[in-house]
């Protein structure tokens, strides 16, 4: 019985890792055509001024005191007329981040930046809510949001507005997250790898090929009438950037990523800083999986939504799968000694699908910034695979937590200020 639960759940993984061919082949087919036309629609707006929308730039904070100041030097140098631009330092901070901050806006409003803080009572909601009120604080027609660890280069603005205004369907844009303290140990090296191959393969190839993608939380602008209509933010999960973009596409609405724009922010550089930022990530996934609004494969070909469906499943739940099948082939060979090899053999199968297209993922990633595969490369892949199987479990447990209803407290990631 166990040998044939093994067999299973090893074939069950297979399936869900089909998802990941299909992207493999849409990166494929898809990539020199859509980076070629997204140079063309990045090219930095030129345009009379008084035609160009309102934005807000918002910057939620939460005792951040390392980076908060570099932060607001940053958004208030946004290269977009200065009667069209507000930028919102959302402060919901409890130490001495809050008098930075005051500081540092000071001295940009004395420079004629339009600038200004936003103190709440109390954190309910936790981002969520501090992006929702700042949302009610503003009658911007764009939003854009940021994290306090990245930096987005003067022209940001410029760049990423002509495709959401090109297209009134979209409801936002998403830039590509890169990171400055990449090469500063073995753990955000392994991270820097992992991370590319999630942005610069499945995010590309998702949007490339029209599957659904998730908003990151930081470095994109949202339109304001999609963020309405979608319902507004909510803190019913702890991935409030992924449930507003499901919630969004299931309103009809489109997104676009945008690879070859990028803003450099910070890696946790401590083991336990990581867990701490994937225990949350974990369980946002599965929380956003049980909260999934199906109306939004109405608007998918069947290919797009069977790929959706593969890939939603396959990254919330393959942590606890691969877990149980470890535990399966050793409880096989205890109980059922005779099917031990079967067991293994499928687990092993399994595993080689896994590494086969994640590796093959993270080659095309590599390939699509333009980075060389060269021995230091491959070294980082391996680090990569050792760091996601030290991190099984943690995604293991975070995964019943997300599926039981759990949802915990919004702990923001530490940072260095590098």
């Amino acid at each position: 019985m166990i040998a044939t639960l093994t067999l299973i759940l090893s074939a069950y993984l297979a399936v869900l890792s089909l998802g990941d061919i299909y992207l493999l082949l849409a990166h494929r087919r898809h990539r020199i055509r859509s980076l070629d036309l997204e140079r063309a629609d990045t090219v930095p707006a030129v345009a009379v001024p008084e035609r160009l929308p309102r934005i807000c730039v918002q910057l939620p904070v939460y005792n951040e005191p390392t980076g908060v100041a570099q932060a607001i030097d940053s958004l208030c140098a946004l290269d977009w007329p200065p009667d069209r631009l507000e930028v919102m330092v959302v402060d919901d901070s409890t130490d001495e981040t809050s008098a930075l901050a005051r500081q540092k806006v000071d001295i940009w409003a004395r420079r004629g930046c339009n600038v200004r803080i936003l103190r709440r009572a109390d954190r309910t909601g936790f981002k969520a809510g501090a992006l929702q009120a700042a949302l009610q604080a503003t009658d911007a027609t764009y939003v854009a949001i940021f994290d306090v660890d990245y930096r987005p280069e003067p022209s940001f603005l410029r760049r990423s507005m002509n495709a959401l205004m090109a297209d009134t369907r979209l409801a936002f844009v998403q830039a590509r997250l890169d990171f400055r303290n990449r090469d500063q140990n073995w753990l955000t090296r392994a991270q820097g790898l992992e991370l590319d191959s999630h942005l610069a393969y499945e995010q590309a190839a998702r949007n490339w090929a029209g599957i659904p993608m998730m908003f990151n939380g930081t470095c994109g602008i949202w339109r304001r009438a999609a963020i309405e209509d979608a319902g507004g933010w909510s803190s019913r999960s702890l991935g409030e950037d992924q449930d507003l973009s499901f919630r969004a596409l299931a309103r009809g609405w489109k997104c676009r990523y945008l690879l070859t724009l990028s803003v450099s922010g910070e890696l946790p550089h401590s083991l336990a800083d990581l867990v701490s930022q994937r225990r949350r990530w974990s369980t946002a996934a599965t929380q956003n999986l049980r909260l999934l609004p199906l109306r939004l494969l109405r608007h998918l070909n069947w290919h797009q939504a069977v790929a959706f469906l593969l890939l939603s499943q396959f990254n919330s739940a393959a942590p606890v799968l691969l877990v149980t099948l470890a535990i399966g082939v050793l409880a096989t060979g205890l109980l059922e000694p005779q099917f031990l090899g079967l067991s293994a053999s499928a687990l092993a199968a399994a595993l080689v699908l896994i590494v086969f297209a994640k590796t093959a993922g993270s080659c095309l990633a590599r390939e699509a910034l333009g980075g060389r595969r060269d021995a230091r490369y491959w070294v980082d892949v391996m680090l990569m695979w050792v760091l996601n199987a030290a991190l099984l479990p943690i995604a293991g447990l975070s995964f019943f937590k997300g599926l039981l209803g759990g949802h915990g407290n919004f702990v923001r990631t530490p940072k260095a200020g590098v």
